[in-house]
């Protein structure tokens, strides 16, 4: 692993569109748009990754292993840390596209050819984007 940074990079996320705040605030997940991130400590952050096992997804440090848990991630981020962590279900692509229709609020004619580009119930990032922004812009949500 290698650190890459090209300076300053993010000062702070800023505030949500008008038309996302609800659905991030009730994601849990706003504290992450107070954060702050002007320069990376580098030789913090290379000793860290010195000393990472992927293996075991552990920090060994001098005095011992070190793992990050859900615990550490609220108490650094004040993220609320409740419920599953994933339930992912295979759907099949009729009800992919039935999803994609109700809860994205697209039209079945821009919903179908993205699911069969996409060879099954799957979206491209690229899509997701601009369907958001198509949305922001409308304010449609």
């Amino acid at each position: 692993m290698k650190l890459v940074s090209h300076g300053k990079k993010l000062k702070r996320f800023g505030v949500c569109h008008v038309v996302v705040e609800p659905f991030v605030q009730n994601s849990g997940l706003m504290p992450l748009c107070d954060i702050i991130y002007e320069y990376p400590d580098k030789g913090l952050i290379l000793a860290f990754i010195e000393r990472w096992h992927r293996e075991t997804s552990n920090f060994h440090l001098p005095f011992g292993e070190m793992t990050m848990t859900l615990d550490d991630v609220f108490v650094l981020l004040h993220l609320p840390i409740f419920g599953e962590l994933l339930s992912n279900e295979a759907l099949d692509f009729d009800v992919a596209l039935e999803c994609v229709i109700d809860l994205l609020g697209v039209e079945r004619s821009k919903a179908t050819p993205e699911l069969n580009h996409c060879r099954g119930p799957h979206v491209r990032l690229s899509w997701l984007r601009d369907v958001y922004t198509e949305c922001c812009d409308n304010q449609q949500w």
